[in-house]
């Protein structure tokens, strides 16, 4: 199955970090050093949460997400 990921940095102090959810399945969420390290520790609980949802005979959640980057124009001064 194939799901939209979210990655954002984070920083606190002097560490950094990304964190990574997917809103295809809410409360899925991880964290990692690196991008690849949160979207790795995703992968883990979506695979998790799909397992538990199948012992408890609950339907898995489809993929309805889609991601676009939107373009903004900066205001204008006048």
């Amino acid at each position: 199955m194939k799901y939209v990921a979210i990655i954002q940095p984070s920083s606190r102090g002097l560490s950094k970090s990304f964190s990574a959810y997917s809103p295809d399945i809410p409360g899925c969420l991880a964290k990692g050093t690196t991008e690849e390290n949160a979207v790795q520790a995703l992968r883990e609980v979506i695979a998790c949460r799909i397992e538990t949802l199948t012992a408890g005979g609950f339907e898995i959640p489809k993929s309805y997400c889609k991601a676009r980057i939107i373009e903004i124009a900066p205001p204008t001064e006048e």
